[in-house]
């Protein structure tokens, strides 16, 4: 038991013992509690600042993270293994690097007061109600590795980063003649006549032996391979699901929204807004955005144009939520007199013209009992679910640990097992998708020595524990099996192969001469004729109009004739004419548009070059 405890101290029931203990300690009053003082090891140094091992883990994890939120399950699990994301992780730390030291080195700095505004307006930090939960964001922290000095670190690096790119980026323009140029290419319109054979009109030319898929089977068994696979019991304990067997009488409902209402009735309106910096207080720039304002343009797209707050345009002008001793007395009083969705007039403060706009009021609004039940019996129920959450994963450790069946450990928890079926190294559907529980699934302990797994955190309120059911070996699936399977791949990739053949054949004879009417005619295909055709044009095939607009202009009256694959089959084309488009034909809108997405492009093409020149410059060891 003494073990169990120890081991399990290192993971989720430290989280939760010392979330308790939040509640005594300030944002970082706690901060000696989880800064030890072993040093990690250099990995790297950039201009003699080093990038230890713990930013590099810290980093791989992020990376892992990102990549399965965004494929899921269909990653295979050596994609994302420590090896193979290493590199790439300590080279973005060290470009990071470079990037902060340059920034700091043009005096660039964000303050204190900005990186805690953000902290508290996060809604990652919220608890229940809406509002920043000091647990909350311990919590999340250590769920990441940070400690609250390390995250601050982190958040400052980001708004230098954005201060950096925002300032370079920015810098990009262009002249109108490349705007003129641009609009007569991305805005012209072509003339062109096509024919399509279909992969149907091939099919019935395409005949798939027995032989050949035999033969196709014995060259490439290593195709038809089943990885092993295991099954196990499992048995799931999370806050959440304790949470649905807590209720909570109707009396205490009614003591904690008294409660709450008593502390609510104390606080002050809070106000969410973002602006727009001018500086200089030019009116005629002023007069512009207000323009654009009163016309319907999107206030957050005008702040990251115009404003001259560095570190709030790239979020459209955001601060979170304002506080009297934070902001200059005019900007809040006007902050304050307005209403949800309104802008300002102009508001003069010592760092310049702000044109404000409310995002959001709280504090204010009227709460009746039947509205907040709901949520105050959730947080209830989790506060009573996290104490039981922490006794009950001490026994589910110390019960399944040499038990023969996870059944009677389940039993006496009051929880339930189920199972998870077959799944493959790769993972599987459910709580197989999890990368620890398919790790822990075919470790040693548990696929070859049939133990029960140690508990294993899937996050800091949710633990598992495994123990295998079932096993099979890896083996090749027989020809019956897949003999369908090969059949149609067989007859998929010979009838493209054969369109192919026909279509080369066809375009040879179309660029010898022979008209695409005629052509047409010969092999009974049907030809269509698109006039004023622009990119992308929502009729044609898009492989077919990108070749369109691939091909040169037509030099007299000979049209340019081509051929090429679509997903349907093999088109032959005749361009006959390539109309460019004019700037002068554009909208106002469509005019301010393109020169700013082109400013845009231009700056981020510049910051591009800008940072690998500050990388061959840097020195940097590793």
């Amino acid at each position: 038991m003494l073990q169990t405890i120890r081991d399990n101290s290192k993971g989720v029931v430290a989280g939760i013992l010392v979330g308790f203990l939040v509640i005594i300690f300030a944002l970082s009053g706690a901060e000696a509690l989880f800064s030890g003082s072993t040093q990690s090891p250099e990995v790297a140094t950039v201009e003699g600042e080093a990038i230890t091992e713990t930013q590099v883990a810290r980093e791989i994890h992020r990376q892992r993270q990102q990549i399965l939120s965004e494929y899921g399950d269909s990653v295979p699990s050596e994609f994302v293994s420590d090896e193979r994301l290493r590199e790439p992780a300590v080279n973005n730390l060290v470009q990071r690097q470079i990037l902060v030291q340059h920034a700091r080195d043009r005096g660039m700095a964000v303050s204190e007061q900005t990186l805690d505004q953000m902290i508290v307006s996060n809604p990652q930090f919220a608890g229940d109600d809406g509002k920043f939960d000091s647990n909350r964001y311990q919590q999340v922290l250590r769920s990441s590795g940070f400690t609250p000095a390390q995250y601050k670190q982190v958040l400052r690096q980001e708004l230098l980063l954005n201060q950096l790119a925002m300032g370079v980026g920015n810098s990009g323009f262009v002249t109108q003649d490349e705007l003129e140029r641009f609009a007569a290419l991305n805005y012209q319109t072509r003339d062109f006549s096509y024919t399509t054979l279909t992969q149907e009109r091939v099919a019935d030319d395409v005949e798939i032996t027995e032989s050949d898929i035999e033969a196709y089977y014995n060259g490439n068994q290593q195709q038809f391979r089943q990885p092993e696979q295991v099954a196990v019991d499992y048995i799931d304990l999370s806050v959440e699901s304790l949470m649905d067997q807590i209720e909570i009488d109707e009396s205490t409902l009614r003591d904690q929204f008294e409660e709450n209402q008593a502390a609510r009735d104390s606080r002050p309106v809070e106000v969410r807004v973002a602006h727009i910096l001018f500086e200089d207080g030019a009116d005629e720039e002023i007069n512009e955005v207000q323009k654009a304002l009163a016309s319907g343009e999107d206030f957050a797209e005008l702040a990251s144009e115009h404003s001259d707050d560095l570190g709030s345009k790239g979020q459209g002008g955001e601060l979170g939520f304002i506080t009297e001793d934070g902001f200059p007395e005019p900007f809040v009083a006007a902050a304050k007199s307005l209403e949800e969705g309104e802008v300002s007039e102009p508001v003069e403060t010592d760092a310049g013209v702000h044109l404000i706009k409310v995002l959001e009021k709280r504090g204010n609004e009227e709460v009746t009992f039947e509205d907040a039940r709901d949520r105050i019996a959730r947080q209830l129920k989790r506060v009573e679910a996290e104490n039981e959450f922490v006794t009950l994963m001490e026994r589910l450790g110390e019960l399944s640990y040499n038990a023969e069946s996870l059944e009677p450990v389940a039993e006496e928890l009051g929880l339930d097992v189920e199972n998870t079926g077959l799944f493959t190294r790769n993972g599987g559907p459910g709580i197989a998708s999890e990368a620890a529980v398919t790790e822990a699934a075919f470790s040693e302990e548990v696929l070859e020595r049939g133990n029960s797994s140690d508990v294993i955190e899937l996050a800091s309120d949710r633990v598992v524990v495994l123990k295998k059911t079932d096993y099979e070996e890896a083996y090749v699936k027989p020809l019956d099996e897949v003999r369908d399977q090969i059949a149609n791949q067989l007859r998929q990739e010979r009838i493209r192969s054969l369109l192919a053949e026909r279509g080369e054949a066809l375009r040879e004879a179309l660029e010898q001469g022979q008209s695409l009417e005629a052509l047409a005619e010969e092999n009974d295909l049907e030809v269509n004729t698109v006039e004023d055709a622009q990119r992308n044009e929502a009729d044609v095939p898009r492989a077919l109009s990108n070749h369109v607009f691939s091909l040169p202009a037509p030099e007299g009256a000979e049209p340019v004739v081509s051929g090429v694959a679509t997903g349907s089959g093999y088109a032959l084309v005749s361009l006959s004419e390539v109309t460019p488009g004019s700037w002068s034909s554009l909208s106002e809108e469509q005019q301010r548009s393109l020169r700013r997405n082109l400013a845009r492009m231009q700056g981020e093409q510049e910051y591009t070059a800008y940072r690998t020149q500050l990388r061959t410059q840097a020195d940097i060891e590793q």
